[in-house]
């Protein structure tokens, strides 16, 4: 679907997970060629539905991919993509090995590494290439200043918060990050999952104050005594669907390993109390 002159968003395949939208991908059409930016899932009837909405634009073939980051839902239909239509697949170093090893699997190769700062002209339209770490160390997002327009991926989303699972997630990272969105401001969000988000100002501000009270709430609970992943989660995550109790244990560390690198907590065996 077109949303903006240029700016086509493709919402194909399955949910990751019950009550989570469908990955979205983006094409970004120039007058002289066009960026794809990720590829959604590896399946054979999604890559034939995402080329058919492709080549039905009859714009400036595809000249790179730009694989945003390394989950099976952005970089998974890479290969596919690059085996028809000779696109170039590029991602960031920090991701470079897990896309190549998990999603490529040999069947193509990453063409170069952006590391953010990079600009590519399409004609008409520019895309700004940024580091944006956090959701995973390499994690990219992609800025084009002629509409505003700001690809987040996971890392700004419109009816969810972002999921940071250790290893490769980071706490103090996501937050320089959405800082730096801020200072992008951009009219719109195109996030990875979910609908376009209009006020990105007022869902950069929102998403950071989450984040704070959710340090908040850890520091409190932490305070009451020493507790295991579990039990924290069964504390400040009451009525959460049994289906997403592991993200939540996930989200969890990741919170706690940065309250051990500030000082604030220590480890114990499997249980964590604040530090004293």
């Amino acid at each position: 679907m077109q949303f903006e002159p240029g700016i086509h968003q493709l919402t194909i395949g399955r949910q990751p997970f019950a009550g989570f939208p469908t990955p979205n991908s983006f094409v970004v059409v120039g007058n002289d060629s066009s960026i794809l930016i990720d590829a959604g899932y590896d399946d054979e009837n999604d890559h034939r539905e995402r080329m058919t909405y492709i080549e039905s634009l009859g714009a400036p073939p595809v000249s790179e991919l730009i694989i945003t980051h390394r989950h099976p839902d952005h970089g998974g239909g890479a290969a596919a993509i690059h085996a028809a239509t000779g696109a170039a697949l590029t991602c960031h170093p920090l991701d470079r090995e897990a896309i190549e090893r998990d999603r490529l699997q040999g069947r193509a190769p990453i063409a170069a590494d952006v590391h953010g700062g990079e600009v590519r002209d399409l004609g008409g339209l520019t895309v700004e290439i940024h580091h944006a770490p956090g959701h995973t160390p390499g994690c990219l997002a992609l800025y084009v200043p002629e509409r505003g327009a700001l690809f987040a991926t996971d890392t700004v989303m419109g009816m969810s918060t972002t999921v940071l699972r250790p290893p490769e997630g980071d706490l103090r990272a996501y937050a320089n990050t959405l800082e730096s969105f801020r200072q992008i401001g951009a009219k719109t969000i195109y996030g990875g999952h979910g609908d376009p988000i209009a006020d990105p100002a007022k869902r950069l501000d929102q998403l950071v104050r989450h984040r704070e009270q959710r340090e908040q709430d850890l520091l409190r609970v932490l305070g009451e005594g020493t507790y295991t992943v579990r039990e924290i989660r069964e504390i400040m995550y009451t009525g959460l669907p049994e289906v997403r109790w592991a993200l939540a244990e996930d989200q969890l560390r990741t919170g706690i390993a940065k309250l051990i690198e500030d000082g604030a907590a220590r480890e114990d065996g499997d249980r964590y109390t604040l530090a004293h």
